[in-house]
């Protein structure tokens, strides 16, 4: 099976992480109230992967390997996508898949000649790892549902901000 071209890989990854998101909301139970909150959760999370994978695959050295890494990001989010509806076995795996993106941009620092931009998508991959944790600390509070709202929409909120107000996804070396 050939890689796919950098042009192609956010496209691949958006479709296959989409309908993994389709199959977990199909075998979501359908009377959580978790459901709407981890299935908007997820639906940002893909946005924001797509814009993600489309700027950091660019950025030279282009051919460099990432197997391995990529490989845990897309277990944990297929795991993800299968969590949808229970709040805390979502926000548990959220928590490590922020924390494996934090170690994927950590790597690349001794392969990408861009360490401010490094730097900058690990402290939000790290605060998003904290929103995750606190949620799911609430979750385990008794706060389940107030947990898992308060995670997407200020999961949602932040992707705003840093999709269209202040992007993330731009070089900050020169």
């Amino acid at each position: 099976m050939r890689t796919p071209p950098a042009a192609e890989k956010e496209v691949v990854a958006t479709l296959m992480f989409s309908a993994a998101g389709v199959v977990g909301l199909l075998l979501a139970p359908w009377d959580s109230p978790a459901l709407a909150p981890t299935a908007l959760f997820y639906t940002v999370l893909v946005i924001n992967t797509f814009f993600s994978i489309r700027f950091f695959a660019h950025l030279p050295p282009t051919k460099r390997d990432e197997t391995r890494i990529d490989g845990i990001l897309t277990i944990l989010y297929l795991a993800l996508a299968l969590t949808i509806g229970r709040a805390v076995p979502f926000m548990g795996i959220a928590t490590v898949l922020f924390l494996a993106a934090v170690a994927k941009y950590a790597l690349l620092l001794r392969l990408i000649e861009y360490p401010r931009t490094l730097h900058r998508k690990m402290a939000i991959d790290s605060l998003g790892a904290l929103l995750c944790l606190a949620a799911l600390v609430g979750a385990w509070a008794g706060f389940a549902i107030e947990s898992a709202w308060a995670l997407a929409v200020v999961f949602a909120a932040a992707n705003v901000f840093l999709l269209l107000v202040r992007p993330m996804y731009r070089v900050l070396d020169s």
